[in-house]
């Protein structure tokens, strides 16, 4: 019989962790800009006659409000000033904005600047085209190639077939000088997908986003009415910049389906973490999940592609979380060995935790034995650890109700128990460093179940 000394569980470094909310409320529509100055910007709906834009270095603590565009007495738009996104480009910053007209109809403008924090002057007082209809939420894509292309919404408020009004997804190469398009916008989505259309009228795809994988184009948009709860993202790819695009039939990979404490997941914008490492995720949600409507809060949360070339989002989370990596921690689970009692045991350190049933797939399920299941790490040569993150898989019968550790047979943690509140997603293990060769987790059921499902298991070193 092993005799062990005990490791005792100590705070979790809050340095390492964050939760959502960000402390940015009454705002929607969040886009963050990576600059050249290794600095973050952040620019949402945020103000009745423009924006605001907040500053940070991490990505997680944000500061600096300041408003970063106003409109003129004279501005050829009067109101409703939503998604502005802003674009980088040789030594200046473009926003392409949303904002309603005099006349009464949304159009898309452009303002300038020679600063990332503004302030940002409309180019011309005039919107950036005009093709008859309104449309929202302008996003720009500089192709590997240098070619660009705006991607945007044709709104439901003035686009109506057989009765129903949608909001639509186009696509259409802008000029090389960012200040115009150029030929006829192309039709890429329409609300299709049976997920899309609880709104049932009008529909909606908008706040379109595309980045490009390994070559593939990956549209992400949300669809659903922002100030409900069955607001989400989706995505479609395309071999093409201007499509043509398929849905993907994983969607939505962002939504709030199932959570009594998270409400509108939506209108998302990317950007790599401070190490560049990492592609994560903004999005709003309902700073009150109860009332819905328009007072949204920001959401940051990591985004991966899958071996398989799927989008997948690891959120909506509320619970504690590692930041965004910054060179300050190494997760270094994916370096060991595993060795479990099932089948898929890399399903664990594939970068990918679940919260819908419809994503097990990405989910180990352990068989239990003698009252516990057990996982073991083993690394090649000695790592130091200082927190260890269990995630729990989808399936509710297969739940675990705590893990404890032990390293290299000799030092046993306390036992970490796990939420019974499903948005606490992971048991999270933290201790003095310890140096090891090989963790074993031992995992104790929920309820007598004689599997247990988890979806993640993440070990990190402080650098």
């Amino acid at each position: 019989m092993n005799s062990y000394t005990t490791c005792k569980l100590t705070p979790a470094n809050d340095k390492l962790f964050y939760q959502n909310d960000l402390g940015i409320t009454q705002i929607g529509d969040p886009f963050i800009l990576k600059a050249s100055d290794h600095t973050y910007y952040l620019y949402c709906t945020s103000a009745a006659n423009g924006y605001y834009c907040w500053k940070s270095k991490d990505m997680v603590n944000w500061s600096g409000k300041n408003m970063c565009f106003t409109k003129n007495s004279d501005s050829w738009c009067v109101d409703s000033f939503w998604a502005p996104e802003v674009v980088e480009y040789d030594h200046k910053y473009y926003m392409y904005y949303s904002a309603r007209t005099v006349s009464g109809s949304l159009r898309i403008g452009v303002a300038v600047s020679d600063k990332p924090e503004g302030p940002f002057e409309d180019v011309k007082n005039e919107p950036l085209f005009d093709l008859g209809y309104a449309a929202i939420d302008a996003n720009v894509l500089v192709d590997d190639d240098g070619t660009k292309y705006l991607y945007f919404s044709r709104d439901c408020s003035e686009n109506e077939t057989g009765g129903i009004r949608k909001s639509e997804i186009y696509g259409v190469t802008l000029s090389d000088d960012m200040l115009s398009i150029a030929g006829e916008p192309v039709l890429l989505t329409t609300p299709t997908q049976k997920w899309e259309k609880a709104s049932v009228n009008p529909l909606w795809n908008e706040g379109p986003e595309v980045i490009r994988h390994k070559g593939t184009y990956y549209l992400s948009y949300s669809a659903n009415c922002y100030a409900d709860q069955s607001y989400s993202v989706g995505y479609a790819t395309s071999s093409s910049p201007l499509g043509p695009y398929t849905k993907s039939e994983n969607n939505p990979i962002l939504t709030a389906a199932g959570s009594a404490a998270i409400s509108g997941t939506g209108h998302h914008s990317f950007a790599l973490s401070p190490d560049g490492t990492e592609l994560w995720m903004a999005y709003h949600t309902h700073t009150d999940p109860k009332a819905g409507g328009g007072n949204r809060k920001l959401n940051i949360v990591k985004v991966v592609f899958t071996d398989k070339g799927e989008l997948y989002v690891n959120g909506p989370t509320i619970c504690s979380q590692p930041i965004p990596s910054d060179g300050s921690y190494t997760n270094i689970a994916a370096d060991a060995k595993i060795t479990a009692s099932a089948a898929g045991s890399s399903l664990l350190t594939d970068g990918i935790f679940s919260l819908h049933r419809k994503d097990s797939k990405y989910d180990c399920s352990l068989s239990v034995t003698e009252g516990t299941a057990a996982v073991t790490l083993d690394f090649k040569k000695p790592v130091k650890l200082s927190h260890i993150l269990v995630y729990r898989g989808v399936t509710k019968s297969q739940d675990f109700s705590s893990v404890k550790a032990v390293f290299d047979n000799r030092c046993i943690t306390e036992e970490c128990p796990l939420s019974e509140d499903t948005d606490e997603r992971a048991a999270i293990l933290s201790f003095d460093e310890q140096a090891v060769t090989k963790v074993e987790l031992i995992l104790t059921p929920r309820n007598s179940n004689d599997k247990i499902s988890l979806s993640e298991i993440m070990l990190l070193r402080q650098n």
